[in-house]
Order: C-alpha cells, then sequence, then structure tokens
C-alpha cells in the first residue's frame, strides 16, 4: 500500500513489554499517554506535533462484559462515557472509517468493575468494550487536525479484551503476561496494512 507515516499511541509501556516496544519502533513512532482520559488528550496532542502522520493507531487492553478475555476487537464507534451518555452533557459517539462497524468503545474516567453501580453499568449495556482513554484520543486527533488545518490521518482502534469488567480487573497484570503475545500480533496485521 506504500509508505505511510504512523504513530502508535498505548497507555503504558507495560502493555506491550520493552522488547517488542523496541522491535515495533523500527516501523513507526511509539507515545504514551499514560492512563485517563486527560493524559491521554494532552499526549497525543503532544505527540501529533512532532510530525504529520497519515496513520493513528491505538492500541491497548480494555473490559468486556460482551467478549472474552483475549478477544481482539477493532471498534468503529467511540463514546465518551461517564456523565456523557445520559445526561444533558451527552456528547455523540464519533464513527471512525476503519475497524468493525458493529463494534463500540465506551471511554470512562473510571475503571468500569464489580464496584461500578448498576444504574451506570446499564447505560453501559450497548457498548462492546470499555477503556479510559479512546474517545479522548480520537477528540485530540480532530482537534489538532481541525485547527492546524490538515487532514485527519487514518485511525485505527485496536483492543484486546482483558477482563470481564468485574472482579477479575484485579488481574490485570497476571492477564497482561498472556495477551502480550496477542496484543503484538494484532498490531502487526495493522501495521501491515499501511507499509
Amino acid at each position: 500500500m506504500g509508505y505511510h507515516k504512523i504513530l502508535l499511541l498505548i497507555a503504558v509501556a507495560e502493555e506491550l513489554g520493552d522488547k517488542a516496544l523496541t522491535q515495533i519502533s523500527t516501523r513507526c513512532d511509539i507515545a504514551l499517554t499514560g492512563v485517563g482520559k486527560l493524559n491521554a488528550y494532552e499526549a497525543t496532542l503532544l505527540a501529533l506535533q512532532k510530525g504529520e502522520y497519515d496513520v493513528v493507531i491505538n492500541l491497548g487492553t480494555c473490559g468486556s462484559s460482551k467478549h472474552t478475555a483475549g478477544s481482539v476487537l477493532r471498534p468503529s464507534t467511540i463514546a465518551q462515557g461517564d456523565i456523557y451518555i445520559d445526561s444533558p452533557f451527552a456528547s455523540a459517539p464519533i464513527n471512525i472509517a476503519t475497524g468493525n462497524t458493529e463494534q463500540s468503545i465506551c471511554s470512562s474516567d473510571n475503571f468500569i468493575g464489580a464496584d461500578t453501580p448498576l444504574s451506570q453499568l446499564k447505560l453501559l449495556e450497548p457498548y462492546d468494550c470499555f477503556d479510559m482513554e479512546s474517545y479522548a484520543i480520537v477528540r485530540a486527533i480532530e482537534f489538532y487536525s481541525r485547527q492546524n488545518n490538515r487532514q485527519m490521518p487514518t485511525i485505527e482502534m485496536i483492543k484486546v479484551v482483558s477482563d470481564s469488567a468485574d472482579e477479575t480487573l484485579e488481574d490485570w497484570n497476571a492477564r497482561l503476561e498472556h495477551l502480550r503475545t496477542t496484543l503484538c500480533n494484532a498490531l502487526n496485521d495493522v501495521l501491515s496494512l499501511y507499509e
């Protein structure tokens, strides 16, 4: 498909591990966003200032009450969670051109788990998975492109289910050891589309 300048955004280095990060850094630029929407928004803006990217990939783990651990999801609908789902402050989900049109992700400022109120869980039922960064990343890309009069890069979302959005969240670090290969393989598949 030809050469593309690619930016990879991941929340924390542990999701891929140092060895994989070193190998992948020969194929694309990498930026760590940190955990949470605000961190992700700011980190994405800073990363975009370093080059005109054709493709931005957001790779990471997610929780899901619909898909089993280890499932690779490619959501094309990205929603803002918390008070922004069903209130006067609600914002419309964003649709991207890539991924699975039947999969969606909702970004929250809190982990979705056993202590999440039932009222909030009910609002989250329509979504396939949950994380804490995706929505902010897409909003930052849109904002940066608009403010700098640049063409929007292609956005790719790759999410691997790490937990069932319940009490198993505590096992995240242990589960990550088993998910790194899945994360790397899913990333390689998408990178190969643009190399």
